[in-house]
């Protein structure tokens, strides 16, 4: 039997996680609070030895955080919900807030806690993450073809095709999926044998093509925003800029192919363009576009009136509310602003954005992060998803981009 280390649990627990971001919310929990015990203790079991321990190395990491910058940087995540703490009215909203937040507050002193990750082991999570999402997608493709009619009504009237958890998170795991796959084959690697490459390259193309079948527009946005950084890289770096053109011009031309054969892509294309004909028209308030568009404006109002410290996190619900009663009341359901930099201006102010952008970019610039594929590749997939979503202001959206930033930074270390 071979002893069981640390290393070993966190690498597991780190595959739990992932899993938990595609498929379930409560294993997210578990993989969490495994990742947090195994940062504070060490051990080694095996047939003739068992002992544990406090892991007084790793906590001493914990608490040089700020020898570690990018780790420090993303903690200020927590602190964007406390500016303007001072106009609170609404505590349950305002806690509420804060508890979802509190991953970036403990997440970057657990990775600390935990062993450094060997590239080799970063490489084998990416492939379990390709692996994991080929299995589902098969599963949502065999489904979309049983229930073909019911699945096409349903997204010709905007809603999602059937997906394990949230569609709009799913289909951004996609997209990283993607991006992963093209980084894994283009550095060569497989586990244990060379027609793995092929392999990879294989279920990457499916992904590609899986998700303009499934036609959620966050996460096609999102990859291509990445595989577009991703292509004006390889075009500086390498000088190919034949190639590159070309790798450009054919990002171009997908979607436009997707909307020809691809019949689920299609109906979602042409539910957008009719709500936002009838937004124009004034008659789009059963289109949920015309929300989306209306919180922009909403978001962008309340920020003109409260510039440098925002309403407050905790008043943002309760002042969206009162401005589409008064503006917007034959809206249903008041929404507060769909983009991440705009719910942040609008409930900490140009103080909030500011720390905001520190927290989001320090890690990225940092040693010249932004060079390495992966990070460049998930930076597009991230930040377009913020220009079109509030993504981090739930628990899964927050796992999503804490985790995976933290994973490539403790691997970075």
């Amino acid at each position: 039997m071979q002893e069981l280390e640390k290393q070993h649990l966190v690498l597991f627990f780190y595959a739990v996680t992932i899993a938990a971001l595609v498929l379930s919310p409560f294993l997210l929990s578990v993989g969490m609070i495994s990742l947090a015990v195994l940062s504070l203790i060490r051990f080694r079991v095996g047939l003739r030895v068992f002992w544990v321990d406090i892991d007084a190395e790793a906590i001493r990491r914990m608490l040089r955080i700020f020898r570690y910058p990018p780790f420090a940087a993303v903690t200020l995540f927590f602190f964007v919900a406390l500016i303007g703490f001072w106009q609170v009215e609404d505590f349950g909203y305002w806690l509420a807030r804060l508890r979802i937040k509190v991953p970036f507050l403990t997440l970057p002193l657990v990775f600390l806690g935990h062993p450094r990750l060997e590239e080799r082991h970063f490489h084998g999570l990416l492939y379990f993450l390709l692996l994991l999402l080929a299995v589902t997608a098969v599963g949502v493709g065999i489904n979309y073809w049983i229930n073909y009619e019911d699945i096409q009504l349903l997204l010709k009237q905007g809603q999602p095709m059937p997906t394990p958890r949230n569609h709009i998170r799913y289909s951004l795991m996609l997209a990283l999926g993607v991006v992963s796959g093209g980084y894994l084959y283009s550095r060569g690697y497989y586990r244990r044998y060379a027609w793995e490459r092929g392999f990879i390259l294989g279920v990457t193309l499916f992904l590609f093509l899986f998700i303009h079948l499934l036609s959620v527009r966050s996460g096609i946005l999102a990859l291509y925003a990445a595989l577009f950084l991703l292509s004006v890289r390889y075009l500086l770096m390498s000088r190919r800029y034949g190639l590159g053109l070309g790798a450009l011009a054919a990002l171009i031309a997908m979607p436009l192919l997707a909307y020809q054969y691809v019949p689920s892509f299609r109906a979602k294309v042409d539910y957008m363009r009719w709500g936002l004909i009838k937004f124009r028209e004034g008659e789009g308030a059963a289109y949920a576009d015309t929300g989306r568009i209306v919180s922009l404006k909403v978001g962008w109002e309340l920020y003109r009136q409260h510039p440098l410290f925002g309403v407050g996190a905790g008043n943002l619900q309760r002042e969206v509310d009162k401005v589409f009663e008064r503006s917007y009341p034959q809206l249903p359901e008041p929404l507060v602003p769909h983009n991440q930099f705009l719910f942040v201006l609008a409930g900490s102010g140009a103080a909030g954005l500011m720390l905001f952008l520190f927290a989001l970019f320090h890690p990225f610039f940092y040693h010249h992060n932004y060079r390495h594929p992966f990070l460049l590749g998930f930076y597009g997939i991230v930040l377009t998803a913020f220009m079109i979503e509030h993504t981090i202001e739930n628990s899964m959206g927050v796992g999503f981009f804490a985790f995976f930033l933290l994973l490539f930074l403790n691997m970075r270390r």
